[in-house]
C-alpha cells in the first residue's frame, strides 16, 4: 500500500506485493552507457563528472546525490538512467569514506560524514549554468537518503533549481560522524562555513555494539528515533525550510525503513509544503524500507521495495519531465 499527498488530494490504493524480476538494464540504458562522454568538471568540485546524452543540445541537467555509502556508485548509476532520458547529468561524489580495510575511493573528498558544505551545490548550478550546452533554467536535482537530505537543504538555500526530488528524505538535518568527529558534536552538513543546526543521535554505540535489526544487522533507524524522541527542541532547530523551496519538489519514502524512517519523514515534508501551497508530490509505502531508488529490475530483499520503485521511478521521470523538459 502506498499513499500520495499533494496541495489537492490524497489518496491510497493497494498494491500487489509480487517479488520484482530480476532484469538487465533497458537497450537503451546500456547503450547510452556505452556512447556517454564523461566530462570532468574540476578542482572546483573533485570527482565530479558531467555526461550527455547524444546531439548538441542545449539539455536539461539532473545533479545526482548519493548516500552515505559515498563515492560515485550512485551518481553513475543514475547518470546512465537519466541520460537515457534526454537529460545531461552532473554526477557529484561529495564525500568518500574507507569502508572496511579498502582505501577511499577519492582521497580529495572527505572522509567523515561531517560538515559537508551544502555551497557544493550553488558552485554546480553555477559552472552548469555557464555551459552552452546545458539549459540554464532547467536544473534539477535527484538525491537518495543523505544525498536527499543534502538536496532538500540546497533547495532552501540556493535560488534557480527547477525541480527536486528526494527519496527516502529526511526533513531534519541528522549528527555527522566519521573520522575526528566526538559523539554529538558534529553536524552532518555546513552552509557558507558554518555548521547547521542537528539532531544527535540517541544510543549510537550501543546498537553497533548490539545490533538490534534482522540477522544480527545494526539498524540505524533506532539511534535515529531515540536522537529525535529525546530532543524535540533540537528537532525543531534541525528542520529543513522545505516550505521556502518554492520549486515543485518530490519525495518517496517507506515506513518499514530500518535506515531512518523515511515514510514519516516524507510525510512531514509533504504536509508542511501543502501547508505553504507549494506543489509536492509524496509517495509513501507501508511496507518498503529504505532502497526505493531503483527501477523495481533489481532484488532488494524486501518484495515490497521493488513495487515501490516500480511506482517511484516512472512517477520521478514524469516529475522530471514535467518540470525540466515542458
Amino acid at each position: 500500500m502506498f499513499r500520495t499527498l499533494s496541495t489537492a488530494f490524497t489518496l491510497a490504493i493497494a498494491l500487489p506485493m509480487a517479488a520484482p524480476a530480476l532484469a538487465q538494464a533497458p537497450a537503451t540504458e546500456a547503450a547510452a552507457e556505452e556512447s556517454m562522454p564523461e566530462i570532468a568538471v574540476g578542482d572546483s568540485l573533485p570527482a565530479a563528472f558531467l555526461v550527455k546524452p547524444e546531439g548538441e543540445g542545449p539539455f536539461p541537467s539532473i545533479i545526482v546525490l548519493g548516500g552515505s555509502e559515498g563515492g560515485d556508485r550512485t551518481a553513475r548509476t543514475f547518470a546512465r538512467k537519466f541520460s537515457a532520458q534526454g537529460y545531461a547529468v552532473l554526477g557529484l561524489p561529495y564525500y568518500s569514506p574507507a569502508w572496511g580495510d579498502n582505501e577511499p575511493q577519492f582521497p580529495e573528498l572527505p572522509r567523515a560524514f561531517a560538515d559537508i558544505p551544502v555551497d557544493k551545490l550553488k558552485i554546480a548550478k553555477d559552472w552548469l549554468i555557464k555551459r552552452d550546452d546545458v539549459r540554464g533554467d532547467s536544473i534539477g536535482i535527484y538525491g537518495v537518503s543523505k544525498g536527499a537530505e543534502m538536496a532538500l537543504l540546497a533547495g532552501s538555500k540556493i535560488e534557480g533549481f527547477a525541480a527536486i526530488a528526494a527519496i527516502v528524505p529526511s526533513d531534519v538535518v541528522w549528527e555527522g560522524w566519521g573520522p575526528g568527529t566526538v559523539n554529538g558534536e558534529s553536524s552532518s552538513f555546513s552552509w557558507q562555513g558554518e555548521s547547521l543546526s542537528f539532531v544527535p543521535y540517541g544510543g549510537l554505540a550501543e546498537e553497533f555494539a548490539n545490533p538490534t535489526g534482522p540477522n544480527g544487522r545494526v539498524r540505524m533507524r533506532l539511534p535515529h528515533d531515540l536522537g529525535r524522541n529525546a530532543n524535540p527542541d533540537r528537532a525543531v532547530a534541525a528542520k529543513i525550510a522545505v516550505e521556502a523551496i518554492d520549486e515543485p519538489v518530490l519525495v518517496a519514502g517507506g515506513d518499514a525503513d530500518l535506515v531512518w524512517n523515511s515514510g514519516e519523514m516524507a510525510q512531514i515534508i509533504a504536509e508542511r509544503r501543502a501547508e505553504a501551497g507549494l506543489e509536492t508530490v509524496s509517495l509513501v509505502f507501508t511496507d518498503a524500507g529504505h532502497f526505493l531508488s531503483g527501477d523495481g529490475s533489481r532484488e532488494t530483499g524486501n518484495p515490497a521495495n521493488g513495487e515501490a520503485q516500480k511506482v517511484i521511478w516512472p512517477a520521478t521521470l514524469d516529475f522530471f519531465a514535467k518540470h525540466l523538459k515542458e
